[in-house]
């Protein structure tokens, strides 16, 4: 396999991990794919409401604008120009295009295509932040859970 393909993959997996859109069967096979503790099915209904769908909102947005305390328009519009740059086709029936699953998949086709500076400006502008506000938020929640954004981070770290 092409190194920059296989450095790709893992965020492949989290694209999945992240998307609300996912399946809980794809999900489950992306938690074992990243060796992330237990399965996937024992830790659900936590990740559900630290991430998706807690009362009155989850704990931790998957929106980065939300999650970063930044105004929504420009951050997706600078995850629109990476798009474009990286002349993906973007599908607008699918998730916003600064949602953390949706990153991923943008994080992935900048790493497989060598794109080191975009790499690089994505990990420090959005999602390096977003690991360390979700991983304060989720401090004393379930610790299934409240590990994930640190096990997120150092896959980030290993594109450096």
């Amino acid at each position: 396999m092409e190194p920059g393909r296989e450095a790709a993959l893992p965020f492949v997996a989290w694209a999945r991990i992240w998307s609300p859109l996912a399946s809980a069967e794809y999900r489950e096979e992306a938690w074992q794919a990243l060796s992330l503790p237990g399965r996937f099915a024992d830790s659900e209904s936590a990740f559900l409401s630290a991430f998706l769908i807690g009362l009155p909102a989850p704990d931790v947005p998957l929106l980065l604008h939300a999650a970063l305390g930044r105004e929504g328009g420009t951050v997706r519009e600078d995850w629109m120009r990476v798009i474009h740059h990286l002349e993906l086709r973007w599908n607008e029936k699918a998730l916003p295009p600064d949602h953390l699953g949706a990153a991923c998949d943008v994080l992935a086709c900048a790493i497989e295509r060598g794109e080191d500076v975009l790499v690089r400006e994505l990990r420090e502008r959005y999602l390096e932040p977003w690991c360390a506000i979700a991983s304060e938020r989720l401090i004393g929640k379930d610790p299934s859970i409240a590990g994930l954004p640190e096990v997120f981070a150092s896959y980030l770290r290993s594109t450096e």
